[in-house]
C-alpha cells in the first residue's frame, strides 16, 4: 500500500497478525534506540511497554479483517519517560500477506496541557470556595509533580520587609534542604528563586555546579543531589512580586515549551491563591475591627441614653419632690406653732401619698424600659409611643411642647424595646431642636399608618428643619450639631443601626412641614419603614 514507512511522519510499523514486526520506520527507531535487525520477528510488546490502551479486548470470534480499522490512545513508559499516543490500526493484505499498519501520533503535549487545564480548574475552585492557603499550595504542588515525578517543587513567600523568602511548601525536598533555604535574602545572584524574585523575571539554572549564581550554596544542592533550578516569580494582580514557585531536578536539564508554560501557569494560579488568602485576611480584620467599632459605638450610645434617662427622671421627678417637701415642710411649721389640724394633716398626706405613687409609677417605666429583653413579640404600635411619651413627658411639659397624634391601630412582631429606644432618641432630637430656637408654637407631630404591607411612622417638629449638610450626615456616628458638652453624635447613628441592620427596616430624614390651625410649621422629618410578614 505504501512503498516505505518513512514516507509517515509518525511512529509507524508493520505486525503480522501475531503483533510480531515485519518492518518499522526510522522514527520508530530512533525513538527506542535500537536497529531494525534486532527488532524484526519480535513481538511488539517485548519492545514497547504499553501501560495503558483504551482498546477493548478482542473478540477471538470475529475475523480479524473485520476488527479494524482502529483508532485507539495508549500509554506507552520508555526508559526516558511517559508518552501518549493516538494510535491507528488497519488491516491490509499486500502481495496475499495478511499484516497490521500500527501508526502512531504523539499527543503526549496536548495531553499535558488537557491535564494542566482540569488541574487549574479544580485549583480555582477550591480558591474560589476559600480552602485554606496550606491546602491549596499543597494541591498546585502535588498536581505539578504529577506532570513528571522526577520533579520536585516549592513555594516561597516574600516576607514583611520583602528582602527574605520564606518557606511555603515544598514537600518534596529534603527538609534540611528546605530549612537551609528559609529566610535567604533575595538578591541579584542568589540562587534561582533569590534572584528570580529580586530581577521580577525567570531564572532559568541548567546546572547548578557550574552558575555563577549558586556558588555559594552549589555544595548544599550537591549533598542532595540538586541539579537544576528553574524559578518563576509569583505576582499579584497589581504586579507585585509575592515570592517564587520553582522546579527542581536531579539531573542537569533544560526547560521544554510546556515546561515553561507549566512554570508560568501555576506561578499565576499561586499568585491567586495568595492574594485571595491575603485579601481575605485583610477583609477578616476589617470585619473584626469593625466589629469592635461597633460595639464601642453601642457601649456609648447605651452611656449617653442612660444619662439621657436620668435627665429625663430628674425632670419628672423634679416636680412631685417638689410638692411633697413643700406639703412636708407646711405641716412641720404648722405643728411648731400649734396650726396644724387633722384635717390639714390628712389633706397633705394625701397630697404627699399621691406624688409619691407617681413617683413609683415613673421608676416602674423606666424600670420595665431597661429591663425589657431583646426578643421579637408583638406589639401595638399606639401603645409603644404612648409608653414612649411617659419616659420623655415631663421635658415636653417643662418647654411647652404640644403633641399632635394621628396613630393607626397597627400590631407589629419585631423589637419593642429597640424601637422604644429609638423614639425616646428621636423625641430628645426633636426636644434638643426645639430648645435651640425662639419660637412660640413648639410641636411635634407623629403619624403612623400601614400601606403595601410596610408599617410607616413619621416623626415631625417645628424646628425649622436642617440644612442640607446636616441632613447628608445625620446618621453618621459622632457627627453633632450640639455643643460638644450636649451631644455625642451616637444617638441617630444607633437608630439607623436600630431599625436597618436589627429590625431589617429603613429610616431617613428629611425636611417638611405640616399644618396646625391656620399655620404651617416646617421642620425635620423622620420616617421609619418596617416590613410585615402577612400569613
Amino acid at each position: 500500500m505504501y512503498d516505505s514507512l518513512d514516507l509517515f511522519d509518525e511512529i509507524a510499523i508493520y505486525t503480522d497478525t501475531h503483533g510480531n514486526i515485519i518492518d518499522a520506520n526510522e522514527n520508530f527507531l530512533n525513538l527506542i534506540q535500537e536497529r531494525k535487525e534486532s527488532i524484526l520477528g519480535k513481538n511488539e510488546k517485548e519492545i514497547i511497554n504499553i501501560v495503558k490502551s483504551s482498546q477493548n479486548c478482542e473478540d477471538k470470534n470475529t475475523p480479524i479483517k473485520d476488527r479494524f480499522p482502529l483508532i485507539i490512545e495508549e500509554e506507552i513508559l520508555y526508559s526516558f519517560g511517559l508518552r501518549f499516543y493516538k494510535t491507528k490500526k488497519e488491516f491490509i493484505v499486500e502481495n496475499k500477506q495478511e499484516k497490521i499498519l500500527i501508526t502512531r501520533r504523539d499527543i503526549t503535549e496536548f495531553k499535558q496541557y488537557i491535564n494542566l487545564y482540569h488541574n487549574e480548574t479544580k485549583i480555582l475552585e477550591y480558591i474560589a470556595k476559600g480552602k485554606p492557603l496550606e491546602f491549596v499550595l499543597d494541591k498546585i504542588i502535588k498536581a505539578a509533580e504529577e506532570k513528571n515525578p522526577k520533579m520536585m517543587c516549592s513555594i516561597l513567600l516574600l516576607d514583611e520587609s520583602k528582602q527574605k523568602l520564606i518557606k511555603c511548601a515544598a514537600p518534596s525536598l529534603p527538609q534540611e534542604y528546605s530549612d537551609k533555604i528559609n529566610g535567604m535574602k533575595i538578591g541579584e545572584e542568589v540562587g534561582s528563586c533569590g534572584a528570580a524574585v529580586f530581577l521580577k523575571q525567570r531564572v532559568i539554572v541548567e546546572d547548578i555546579s557550574t552558575h555563577k549564581n549558586w556558588q555559594r550554596a552549589k555544595n548544599l544542592a550537591a549533598k542532595f543531589n540538586l541539579c537544576a533550578c528553574w524559578s518563576q516569580p509569583i505576582f499579584s494582580s497589581e504586579r507585585e512580586v509575592l515570592g517564587s514557585f520553582a522546579i527542581y531536578y536531579k539531573e542537569s536539564k533544560s526547560p521544554s515549551s510546556f515546561d515553561i508554560d507549566l512554570i508560568e501557569n501555576i506561578a499565576n494560579i499561586t499568585g491567586i491563591a495568595i492574594e485571595k488568602h491575603t485579601n481575605n485576611q485583610k477583609l477578616k480584620k476589617e470585619v473584626e475591627e469593625n466589629k469592635r467599632q461597633e460595639q464601642l459605638l453601642m457601649h456609648r450610645s447605651k452611656q449617653a441614653m442612660m444619662g439621657e434617662m436620668l435627665e429625663n427622671i430628674a425632670h419628672q421627678w423634679r416636680q412631685p419632690l417638689s410638692i411633697i417637701s413643700s406639703y412636708a415642710t407646711g405641716i412641720m411649721i404648722k405643728k411648731a406653732h400649734d396650726m396644724c389640724t387633722e384635717e390639714l394633716e390628712k389633706d397633705a398626706f394625701e397630697v404627699i401619698n399621691l406624688n409619691a405613687q407617681y413617683l413609683s409609677n415613673t421608676i416602674d417605666n423606666f424600670r420595665n424600659f431597661f429591663l425589657s429583653s431583646s426578643k421579637k413579640i408583638e406589639f401595638s404600635i399606639e401603645e409603644t409611643i404612648s409608653y414612649t411619651l411617659k419616659l420623655v413627658e415631663s421635658r415636653f411639659n417643662e418647654m411647652d411642647i404640644k403633641l399632635l397624634k394621628e396613630i393607626e391601630n397597627i400590631r407589629l412582631y419585631s423589637y419593642k424595646n429597640e424601637l422604644t429606644q429609638v423614639f425616646v432618641n428621636i423625641f430628645n432630637n426633636s426636644a434638643d431642636a426645639l430648645e435651640s430656637i425662639d419660637i412660640e408654637d413648639r410641636y411635634i407631630y407623629i403619624k403612623s399608618y400601614y400601606k403595601n404591607k410596610t408599617v410607616f411612622i413619621e416623626i415631625i417638629d417645628s424646628a425649622n428643619g436642617a440644612k442640607q449638610e446636616v441632613l447628608d450626615r445625620v446618621f453618621e456616628p459622632y457627627f453633632t450639631t450640639k455643643h460638644q458638652n450636649y451631644g455625642t453624635g451616637i444617638g441617630l447613628y444607633m437608630c439607623s443601626e436600630i431599625i436597618e441592620k436589627h429590625i431589617g427596616g429603613k429610616i431617613e430624614a428629611q425636611n417638611s412641614s405640616f399644618v396646625q390651625g391656620n399655620k404651617t410649621f416646617r421642620g425635620l422629618k423622620f420616617i421609619i419603614q418596617i416590613g410585615v410578614k402577612e400569613d
